[in-house]
């Protein structure tokens, strides 16, 4: 249901201003209003800026073709500029919100703005009998803007409502077209002919009598239709209607008949004709419902074209409010040929009518057939709504905070991950594999210091940005130790590592030749699942490993000397590397229940295996490569034979490979590095989450989306498809959130979504009803 606000300008005007506004406001759930009160203050340039546009509007309206519905006199302007007419119309726009803006009125505005959602329909009413004022183009105010389902609509300061008797199944309309010299009216015709369940009786050029007499009829009417020429007369107080060729008449004229319509249920009266306001003040008075006017002068298309939206969103289920506003703007379309178009049609309301509802005939009886008794929709109150989406949530938060989600997010997260698009492999990195065959055709493992003096050499001749030997060497390999300590002392661009202990592992110390600056510890942290899913970056020093950042950010960062990017801290939990910003991991976030002690983690964004390209240490020992292959790349030298120690892990894209494949620990730093560089110097996202509290609301409103469904959609047949589509829906946000760098909780909220529509069904739990008896199928059709 729509909510109505009625703003009651009280007694003043444009020049004087209106000292006493009031504005009241009706909600559905509830029949007494809320009241607010302001001020308007003197607007003269409203008054002047209008007369200026009034007049070349006129004299637009005047060149050939344009087949305007009102006879325009003469007037002072000859030269009209088209760009001075659109310069005029801005600053008219500008004046009008300046004035709803002054601090006098803001209070009517803060309030309605605290008490009316953007989604929700508003009738809003204006009550004025001041003319200026209803010429003034009401719908460019700001708050109709930020409102895209309110429509303003004109009243007079008094009204009452009128008792009606009819009884009529099907729209019956009025239609009268009058004196169509000059103009074409002949397409309105058509438009109303085509109106599916509405019974139109036409007019054409009537006589005084022949208008009157239709008024009296003893079926009455619905919708009064008139097209043809009009006016305003007497500052908008009195309209007039040219009905044929000779004769023009005001509402004055057909007063009795009028009022019989009405109390017989003419509802609206639609006038698509020239200057209409005159109409619309004398035909109030007669406490019709609803009028549609234009307020201006108004050419053939736009007349035609407003009635054909107009019906047609009418007729097809719209409320009146939004097929009016929907009409009016969708005229600007228009105003290329048609300045203003948008400006003209204007709704004029009973406040104390309810807005017609377009109605269908209702189809013959059907045969009747058993009576099953099933509760109404209706039966379930909002407050139960809301009880089960808070209750919903809370167990949902609950089960996560216990940790019983983490599996399932977790594998949720892997499926995002692999249905992202592919990625190219990183240009900038390189890795040299010690495989099985080199290891087999050299006869030697652990690799002689010597074998990795030579392979470090060789990379060298080709200046390589950094390279990251992901070997162990805490203990001397010979022959060539010496050598290769002179070779790691030389080579400032050469990271070594070491390892934390872990479990039953020892620590594993740092080359003696290696100072600390080109030092990382190379631990990868693996889930309770074991798969890798979190990029370890700082950790605290320990004697056996005396370094508290990783080789993949040491590796980063020295690449990144070159391209002039140092980290920058931004608190202890957040830091900026180029493009980028890494914000430190916290427990109970993003799926996880514990993080561990003592690290720094950020998730690991994957890119698709394979993350660079790799040689083999035999291809790198005879040449046998493209030098382009190191030269200003980063090269990272490991292990990835399985007979002789290489470790292994599994990642995300493990399981679409069968049997589940692990990656070399060589290749998730490579991951690693490349997860780096690419957010620092491309500005991929780098992979964050929520507050614990913005996942919580996110929880929380699938949880009302889901208890939504269950209270509006009707059946579990139905029910259980809205779910479906609800999911999807859900998934495919979490999708495009992830491929833009936040995981959001997936799982938690498809959870939500299942769980709360099903105690909103009513009798879902219980067996189908069976048929009534005799005396129970009795009382039903009483009641």
């Amino acid at each position: 249901m729509s909510k109505l606000a009625v703003i009651n300008l009280g007694y003043g005007n444009l020049l004087s201003g209106f000292p006493k506004v009031t504005a009241q406001l009706w909600e559905p759930e509830n029949s007494h209003p809320l009241k607010f009160t302001a001020a308007l203050p003197p607007a003269a340039e409203l008054n002047a800026i209008y007369r200026r546009w009034h007049l070349i509007y006129q004299a637009l309206y005047r060149r050939p073709g344009w087949g305007t519905r009102i006879k325009i006199e003469p007037e002072d302007v000859t030269n009209v500029s088209e760009l001075e007419f659109g310069d005029i119309c801005t600053q008219y726009q500008l004046l009008l919100n300046e004035w709803l803006d002054a601090g006098e009125f803001r209070n009517i505005d803060r309030q309605l703005r605290s008490h009316l959602l953007p989604t929700e329909e508003i009738q809003l009413i204006l009550e004025t009998d001041d003319d200026m004022v209803r010429r003034l183009p009401w719908h460019f105010w700001h708050f109709l803007s930020d409102y895209p389902k309110a429509e303003i609509a004109l009243s007079a300061p008094e009204y009452q409502r009128v008792e009606k008797s009819h009884n009529r199944d099907q729209i019956r309309i009025l239609a009268i077209l009058g004196n169509s010299s000059g103009i074409d009216i002949a397409a309105d015709r058509e438009i109303l002919a085509s109106i599916p369940d509405a019974e139109t009786v036409f007019l054409v050029e009537p006589s005084r009598l022949e208008v009157d007499e239709q008024l009296w009829d003893a079926q009455g009417w619905d919708i009064l239709f008139f097209a043809g020429h009009s006016e305003s007369q007497e500052n908008g107080n009195r309209g007039l209607l040219t009905i044929n060729s000779t004769d023009t008449i005001g509402i004055s004229h057909l007063e009795p008949g009028l009022k019989n319509a009405i109390s017989r249920g003419l509802h609206l009266a639609i006038f698509n004709s020239c200057d209409g306001l005159g109409l619309a003040t004398e035909l109030a008075d007669l406490h019709i419902p609803q009028i549609i006017v234009m307020r201006e002068p108004v050419a053939d298309g736009v007349a035609n074209e407003f009635l054909v939206k107009f019906v047609k969103a009418f007729s097809s289920g719209f409320s009146f409010y939004l097929a009016v506003r929907q009409a009016r703007e969708r005229l600007q379309g228009l105003e290329d040929k048609f300045p203003c178009a948008s400006w003209l049609p204007v709704i004029c309301q009973n406040p104390a009518e309810v807005p017609m509802r377009w109605r269908i005939a209702s189809p013959q009886a059907a045969p009747t057939s058993p009576i099953i008794e099933t509760p109404p929709r209706s039966v379930v109150p909002t407050g139960s709504v809301w009880l089960t989406s808070v209750a919903v949530t809370v167990m949902i938060l609950i089960i996560r905070q216990l940790g019983l989600l983490q599996g399932w997010e977790l594998k949720a997260y892997d499926y995002l991950m692999r249905s992202r698009p592919p990625e190219s492999p990183d240009p900038r990195i390189l890795v040299v594999e010690v495989t099985e065959n080199d290891i087999k055709y050299r006869q030697e493992y652990p690799l002689y210091d010597a074998t990795l003096t030579q392979l470090l050499q060789k990379l060298a001749q080709h200046q390589p940005r950094a390279i990251g030997l992901t070997i162990y060497r805490d203990k001397p390999e010979p022959p060539g130790h010496q050598e290769l300590i002179a070779q790691m002392q030389k080579q400032s661009n050469l990271f070594a590592i070491c390892s934390f202990p872990t479990g039953n592992e020892p620590a594993i110390s740092s080359p003696a030749a290696i100072p600390k600056y080109r030092l990382g510890f190379d631990d990868i942290t693996v889930d309770m699942d074991g798969v890798v899913r979190r990029h370890l970056l700082f950790m605290k020093a320990n004697p056996e490993c005396n370094t508290r950042t990783s080789l993949s950010f040491k590796l980063a960062t020295k690449y990144l000397e070159s391209e002039n990017i140092q980290p920058n801290l931004i608190q202890d939990n957040i830091f900026q590397l180029g493009k980028a910003i890494f914000h430190q991991m916290k427990a109970h976030t993003g799926g996880y229940k514990n993080l561990g002690k003592g690290g720094w983690y950020v998730m690991l964004n994957y890119r698709s295996f394979p993350v660079a390209k790799s040689l083999t240490l035999t291809e790198v020992l005879a040449g046998d490569f493209n030098p382009n292959l190191v030269k200003d790349r980063i090269v990272i030298i490991g292990v990835t034979s399985r007979k002789s120690g290489g470790k292994y892990f599994p990642t995300p894209y493990s399981i679409t490979q069968s049997p589940a494949e692990k990656v070399p620990a060589v290749m998730i730093q490579a991951q690693m590095v490349s997860d780096i560089l690419s957010a620092a110097l491309d500005g991929r996202p780098v992979i964050g989450v929520w507050e614990w509290w913005g996942e919580a609301i996110w929880i929380a409103l699938w949880s009302m989306v889901g208890s939504a469904i269950g209270w509006r959609v009707r059946g579990k047949v139905w029910t259980v498809g809205a779910i479906v589509c609800a999911i999807l829906s859900l998934y495919a946000l979490c999708y495009l959130l992830f491929v833009q760098g936040t995981w959001v909780p997936l799982i938690p909220a498809a959870l939500s979504l299942v769980l709360c529509p099903w105690p909103l069904v009513p009798g879902f739990w219980s067996p189908l009803p069976q048929p009534l008896s005799h005396e129970g199928r009795g009382d039903l059709e009483r009641r």
